[in-house]
């Protein structure tokens, strides 16, 4: 269990508000002062730099906040992690980004049911923001991501690398030779929300060739996979993906990838989860799974 004290502290990073910490907990104001005071004199250090619009972790406030946050997050685990060592069960509860869920994943699970039906399983499919919480939040055992994030807060393992290719109708004109990048500018660009992993491939690509989202003609955004290819086979406008989750309609026909000069480029599907998690040999064992029924 958290030290209630440490969690008044995270709260308060949170809200950047003594009052509303209070109002959250549903504590009074002193009491929170009385907190983190405690912790101060405790660790001996200061934490809190000003008040109010002016609030600030310290270094040393932000390197407590980083390692309470690791601790609540692995508390919330060791009820589960218990039961499971009593029920010599291995649940499989993870969280997966929108390309790997809907594409990669499904034959797995269809195989673990197969091979491993008394196993109980929940997957998340959201995207990579929400799963970092979920992760914190001990939510999730592990989440399989496909866009970036803080490397450094976790630790990783590589499933596979991923092409990422642009994909158009088989009217539009850009599908019958190759162009270059900025020449599809005046085309339609079909994305994800933001906060999604291919999004984020997306943007960090144009950004590296000195362009954005917006440089296109017209930005739509749409949560939905199945309506963005859609929308593409009509000829509403183009998009970028990874090959994974469009294989099956570039070999029909259904899509075209857009040939696109000096545009190579791959990124990994990783398999995340926290550091010193007390589970660490649960959830290594699912990795060493998956990356075996990925490739066999």
């Amino acid at each position: 269990m958290l030290d209630n004290r440490l969690y008044t502290f995270l709260t308060l990073c949170e809200t950047r508000n003594y009052t509303k910490t209070a109002e959250k907990l549903n504590m009074t104001q002193p009491a929170v002062s009385q907190h983190i005071k405690f912790l101060e004199d405790y660790y001996q250090v200061v934490l809190i730099a000003g008040k109010g619009k002016d609030f600030s972790l310290t270094e040393e406030g932000k390197a407590l906040q980083e390692y309470a946050k690791t601790l609540k997050s692995n508390s919330e685990r060791i009820l589960s992690l218990l039961h499971r060592i009593k029920n010599r069960a291995k649940p499989l509860n993870f969280g997966a980004t929108l390309t790997i869920g809907e594409y990669m994943i499904p034959p797995i699970i269809h195989r673990i049911f197969r091979e491993e039906p008394e196993t109980d399983i929940s997957m998340f499919v959201e995207n990579t923001d929400i799963l970092q919480k979920m992760l914190w939040d001990g939510e999730i055992d592990f989440a399989l991501l496909e866009g970036n994030f803080n490397r450094n807060q976790y630790r990783v393992k590589i499933i596979s690398d991923e092409e990422f290719i642009g994909v158009c109708s088989p009217k539009n004109r850009t599908a019958s030779k190759p162009i270059e990048l900025e020449d599809l500018l005046g085309q339609n660009l079909i994305l994800r929300e933001p906060g999604s992993g291919t999004r984020d491939i997306l943007e960090q690509a144009l950004y590296n060739r000195n362009l954005s989202v917006n440089d296109f003609k017209r930005k739509i955004e749409i949560g939905n996979m199945n309506a963005i290819k859609e929308l593409c086979h009509q000829n509403v406008g183009i998009t970028f993906m990874y090959r994974e989750a469009v294989k099956k309609e570039l070999s029909r026909g259904y899509l075209k990838e857009i040939p696109i000069h000096n545009f190579n480029i791959s990124h990994p599907f990783s398999f995340v989860y926290l550091k010193d998690c007390p589970d660490i040999s649960h959830i290594e064992y699912w990795y060493e799974r998956i990356v075996y029924l990925r490739n066999n």
